[in-house]
């Protein structure tokens, strides 16, 4: 039974895939990637944007692609910090931002690289980046953070790019939404209309609206509460006006040892929401369940 079901399921995205422009997602199921893919020290995901046959995201120090189960299909290092990423026309754009400490001019970068993630080219800059997604040839950016947990920032700052050139289309602006951010901007993603924005709120417990939905001229047309999310983007399979999102969180790397060969590995897992009638909430099927890691 558990053989049949894996088949369908890959039959169905073997389906799609062939198309080359519609596509479906397999299954609302969770699932893992393979135990052992992630490297030890990239921390969690960053960001993540799906193809028909592909998952891509992106970890402090690296880029990485799976299938839709989750098994392993290219990993190559990146630099630290590198956030969030979209995918536009075959190619993947990541944002980054440089370390704490780091002292030079360019504070943030935007990068292009390949389906295979072979690196193309960069584009330097002085804010630092988080947050990026893509319409219509427009990188739309994130261009904080403009505050910390104890110095938190009203709303954010953006920015706009051209995706063939990486040249900038306006000045960074600053959006005030009407709550405070942390650490900027976590995820964009778009359903062509759209923008979805998951940002850092100074306190995840005081229930304060992290998900926020802009038009393309960045007016605020919704807000709510959807916690800290450590990647995000749009699929298909909405009914009528709902739209619906993967999304990743990281198991096993929180006051996970550096390097420590015993210690049970790090695993992106994800998961499926839906924004509809004003709420957006969890539509994941099934739970994963694993065994204890034994050392």
């Amino acid at each position: 039974m558990r053989g049949g079901f894996f088949a369908a399921l890959l039959a169905a995205s073997a389906a799609v895939c062939a198309d080359g422009e519609t596509w479906r997602v397999p299954s609302w199921d969770a699932r893992l990637t393979a135990s052992g893919f992630l490297k030890s020290s990239s921390f969690h995901v960053q960001g993540m944007c799906a193809a028909s046959n592909a998952l891509y995201f992106t970890m402090y120090d690296g880029l990485y692609k799976t299938d839709w189960m989750g098994r392993p299909l290219n990993r190559a290092d990146a630099p630290k910090h590198t956030g969030d990423v979209c995918l536009w026309k075959g190619r993947l754009y990541t944002a980054c931002c440089a370390e704490r400490g780091d002292q030079s001019a360019d504070k943030g970068r935007i990068r292009v690289y390949d389906e295979e993630l072979n690196f193309i080219r960069e584009r330097s800059f002085s804010r630092p980046a988080d947050g990026i997604t893509c319409v219509d040839g427009v990188l739309y950016v994130g261009l904080g953070p403009g505050g910390t947990k104890e110095a938190p920032y009203r709303g954010n700052w953006y920015g706009k790019f051209d995706a063939e050139t990486l040249e900038p289309l306006c000045e960074p602006f600053r959006v005030d939404h009407g709550h405070d951010c942390c650490a900027g901007v976590q995820n964009m993603a778009t359903d062509g209309k759209l923008l979805y924005v998951s940002v850092y709120t100074p306190d995840e417990a005081a229930h304060e609206p992290s998900f926020i939905v802009f038009d393309r001229s960045f007016n605020v047309v919704a807000m709510h509460e959807f916690g800290w999310r450590q990647g995000l983007d749009v699929v298909p399979g909405g009914d009528g006006d709902a739209v619906r999102f993967i999304y990743a969180t990281t198991v096993n790397w929180m006051n996970r040892p550096r390097n420590d060969e015993e210690a049970p590995p790090s695993q992106a897992l994800w998961q499926f929401a839906e924004l509809k009638d004003g709420r957006i909430r969890d539509i994941t099927r099934h739970c994963i369940y694993r065994k204890p890691w034994a050392r």
